[in-house]
């Protein structure tokens, strides 16, 4: 899978966790891994890079798209991965966004949350 499959996939509905699911497994079905060898860990690093990468250019170029924004919610309440909070943040509303802000600037620094909004 590369990133315009998965922003196609997201766009069609997809969520975020589904397209990590699908990255790692076709890294997983290339690299010939039988089941037996694939633990956790398993291109996890890979996989966290590529969601990374997904999130920032979701938030570059889809700012505001509703199926975007609801993926990019559900996926900051399964990673700690500043890409997708910031993705979100910066560019959508979002139901509950005062208490995820909160929780955002918890976790990151201030300078890197000083542009989001509470409202």
């Amino acid at each position: 899978m590369d990133l315009a499959q998965a922003v196609r996939d997201v766009l069609e509905g997809s969520s975020l966790r589904e397209v990590a699911a699908a990255f790692r497994a076709d890294l997983i079905a290339h690299f010939g891994f039988r089941p037996e060898e694939v633990t956790a860990a398993t291109f996890r690093a890979e996989a966290d890079q590529f969601m990374r990468k997904l999130a920032r250019h979701l938030g570059d170029r889809h700012a505001g798209e509703p199926r975007v924004g609801e993926a990019l919610r559900q996926w900051v309440g399964l990673t700690d991965h500043y890409e997708a909070w910031d993705a979100l943040l910066s560019g959508f509303t979002v139901e509950g966004r005062e208490a995820l802000v909160r929780r955002g600037r918890v976790m990151f620094p201030g300078p890197l949350t000083a542009h989001w909004t509470d409202g």
